[in-house]
């Protein structure tokens, strides 16, 4: 099947499952249901996926304590951060949450106003990541999801070589692809909706949201509004 299909194809569901869940009424409870199996279907979609990549000799390198990744740039969008922030509010201590937004806040520093290109060069640990384990791990968001690598040499290599345009991960080229496709979809059906949706570095979007006091009720009532 070629890139241009499997493109359309998980589009469509990323749409199609926004709308299913969200067409009697974008509430704080349906959205949050709505993000969750927008997760569910990706987790499950990538089981099967590394389970024939593992049959076919090239199984993922990628296991809890690797964390190369969790030092470059990597980005989420509106609902996605503040699905993390209902996350860490409900399931982590308030000490550790401030612990980890003054880690994003330090992070901002390095990252803001830089280019795209200065941004991928930067390493950086993600606010998230403690003693090689992320703590919201759970609700991390689609990227971190399906950057899947079946070399973790590899990533170590590109990890130390920011500045190597050869030094690339050896990542899974359709789970990249049909994530992203999932979320785009998913994402406009809530920009129909009149939901704003911006796209951010981990750290800048869910600082600002907790230094904002914005809550996804807000995010939902404001887009009602108007």
């Amino acid at each position: 099947m070629e890139n241009k299909e499997i493109k359309r194809i998980f589009y469509r569901d990323g749409y199609r499952l926004a709308h299913e869940q969200l067409e009697q009424g974008i509430t704080v409870s349906n959205l949050k249901m709505a993000i969750a199996q927008l997760y569910q279907a990706v987790d499950d979609l990538l089981e099967s996926f590394l389970e024939r990549s593992c049959k076919d000799g090239t199984p993922a390198e990628c296991k809890e304590g690797c964390a190369w990744c969790c030092h470059q740039a990597m980005y989420a969008v509106s609902h996605e951060f503040l699905y993390l922030q209902d996350y860490a509010q409900q399931n982590i201590s308030e000490e550790v949450r401030k612990h980890i937004l003054t880690r994003a806040q330090e992070k901002v520093m390095l990252t803001v106003n830089k280019s795209l290109e200065e941004q991928l060069k930067i390493r950086s640990a993600c606010p998230f990541l403690n003693e090689g384990s992320c703590v919201v791990y759970e609700a991390r968001p689609m990227a971190c999801r399906i950057y899947l690598s079946s070399s973790a040499r590899s990533c170590k290599k590109e990890h130390g070589q920011p500045d190597n345009r050869k030094s690339i991960p050896d990542l899974f080229e359709f789970p990249l692809l049909a994530g992203r496709m999932l979320n785009e979809g998913f994402v406009a059906y809530l920009k129909q909706s009149g939901l704003p949706s911006s796209e951010l570095p981990i750290e800048q979007g869910y600082s600002s949201m907790l230094t904002m006091g914005q809550s996804m009720k807000d995010w939902i009532e404001g887009s009602s509004t108007s």
